[in-house]
């Protein structure tokens, strides 16, 4: 899955009329329809349109339109019918709401055709109202919504563990073109390093326990399933994260340097499980990773300030552990010291510190849905 090109409007095109054209409807009603509804290079440019791909040949496409501050709009999803029953209709719903996060929109809305109404409700969007359809003897169009905000749950207790004998089947059905993604990125970043990351495939969130099992995978299959919109819907990026809260109540967040794979985004203190969080016997530390994921980036430990509540943000494909950690010391003064510490390695982490007193302060910047939700559910 990739953003489409203007050159690829009439396959867009074809696909949506071959979509439509299967349900069997009217044959002159089609005819008006494949007349008047048309992908065109410049609807295009002007609102994101993903595209799937089987090779070079395009087989689905979604589009989706900001249409206020909280809502986005999604404008067509369709599939080549040969195509369907191979989950590229959930990939592209999961590509469209990712995209509508990333506009700030809270709700993502559709009006869907009565025949792929079950398709979204199975997906979490439900019925607000309808209207009459265009084509003869067919049922109602659905207006569907679902709301986009990431969930927030409290987290007493955590056990997690490492299935040492599984393996990631996206990584081994994919394994060249993983291999091709990432050439292409270390021609483009050669400080990226592809070692051993751990990826989340089973959890539960019960009565503020959280528990789930991880296997071992490549970083370089990690990036290709982030880069490629997610294709495998099981999985989970879980990684923990330190929410530095300064004595005026304020969060210190970081701006992620030009040479790491999140380039320009601004969020918590945090990353990547890797082996380092394997104990002995098998269990997974997500807090010996936030720990360490701190004084790599901050050079601050949590023995600096005072331990607060633990999170668990669900947000898609992203499963957040935030600890929050408040500190005796002003904003600026968390400022200044993680630029000091900066100034002295080699190669920092984050580019700077960033400042959070309300949500407005991160309009300028890169921020991943998880981290809006955090500061909301922090600074209210």
């Amino acid at each position: 899955m990739q953003p489409a090109t203007k050159c690829q409007a009439l396959a867009l095109t074809n696909i949506m009329h071959a979509a439509k054209g299967h349900w069997g409807y009217d044959p002159q009603d089609m005819e008006v329809y494949r007349e008047h509804w048309k992908i065109t290079p410049e609807m295009i440019e002007a609102d994101p349109t993903l595209v799937i791909l089987d090779k070079t040949r395009p087989i689905g496409f979604a589009r989706i339109a900001k249409e206020n501050t909280d809502t986005a709009l999604l404008d067509h999803l369709f599939v080549l019918p040969e195509a369907h029953g191979n989950g590229y209709g959930a990939w592209l719903l999961e590509g469209a709401e990712e995209i509508a996060k990333r506009m700030q929109c809270s709700t993502l809305r559709l009006e869907s055709d009565a025949n792929a109404a079950p398709f979204y409700a199975h997906h979490g969007y439900h019925s607000t109202s309808n209207r009459p359809s265009a084509f003869k003897g067919a049922r109602p169009i659905e207006h569907m919504q679902k709301d986009l905000t990431p969930q927030i749950h409290e987290i007493a207790q955590i056990d997690l563990n490492l299935d040492d004998a599984n393996s990631w089947e996206f990584a081994e059905h994919n394994s060249e073109a993983i291999k091709e993604n990432w050439k292409h990125l270390i021609s483009q970043n050669p400080d990226l390093w592809d070692g051993k990351v751990l990826s989340l495939y089973q959890y539960a969130l019960n009565q503020k326990r959280f528990s789930g099992k991880l296997v071992k995978i490549d970083y370089s299959a990690f990036l290709a399933w982030r880069d490629w919109g997610f294709p495998d819907r099981n999985a989970r990026n879980l990684f923990g994260c330190t929410v530095l809260r300064s004595s005026q109540g304020h969060l210190i967040f970081g701006k992620m340097a030009s040479h790491t794979a999140t380039a320009g985004q601004v969020y918590a203190p945090g990353g990547n499980l890797d082996l380092n969080d394997i104990t002995p016997s098998g269990k997974v530390d997500i807090f010996g990773s936030i720990a360490r994921e701190l004084e790599e980036e901050t050079g601050f430990t949590l023995e600096h300030g005072e331990l607060g509540e633990v999170l668990a943000v669900e947000d898609g494909p992203r499963l957040a552990i935030a600890r929050v950690l408040t500190l005796q010391l002003t904003s600026d003064e968390i400022s200044s010291k993680i630029s000091h510490f900066n100034a002295n390695q080699e190669k920092p982490e984050l580019e700077e510190a960033v400042i959070v007193t309300s949500l407005a302060d991160l309009t300028p910047h890169q921020v991943p849905p998880y981290a809006r939700a955090l500061t909301a559910h922090l600074l209210n």
